[in-house]
């Protein structure tokens, strides 16, 4: 599993962040990454997970150093058999140092820990050449192309 870099960062979950600082951080980077503006469909996406979280099938971090948030994960339940990687959002300022691999290693961990036997994301087509990348170094292959929000997307998929 990667290492968190050297900062320290308090590790918080998903009983100590508030819906609406998940949802402005989500969409601040959503804006600014893809062009997309979605608050309204993050603010019910975020209730609904929110309501619906089960400790058992779900995980949420958050990872704040000095009382700023620099990432957050949320991984969801789809059925028996697949864990979903909701969330997986990382400051731009903050990106290449280590913390998006930690948080896909906590994911995959905690889905297979879960008995779950696959863990999917689904990932905008465009300006995430990075993502892809630790996506493909972390062992998830293609599964389907879908439109989601409007926007091109792609499925994908880690087998456990």
């Amino acid at each position: 599993m990667a290492q968190l870099p050297t900062e320290t960062y308090d590790t918080r979950d998903i009983h100590a962040i508030s819906e609406r600082e998940i949802v402005s951080f989500v969409d601040r980077i959503l804006a600014y990454e893809c062009g997309m503006r979605v608050r309204r469909q993050l603010e019910s996406s975020v209730a609904r997970y929110v309501e619906r979280f089960d400790p058992d099938t779900c995980l949420f971090l958050a990872l704040y150093n000095k009382d700023q948030l620099h990432a957050l994960l949320g991984v969801d339940r789809l059925n028996e058999q697949t864990a979903v990687l909701k969330w997986i959002f990382v400051d731009p300022d903050r990106r290449h140092n280590g913390l998006g691999s930690h948080l896909i290693d906590r994911a995959i961990t905690f889905a297979s820990e879960a008995d779950y036997k696959s863990l999917i994301l689904c990932t905008a087509t465009e300006k995430m050449d990075a993502a892809h990348r630790l996506y493909d170094k972390k062992g998830f292959a293609f599964k389907q192309n879908v439109t989601f929000w409007r926007k091109p997307m792609q499925i994908l998929e880690r087998v456990l």
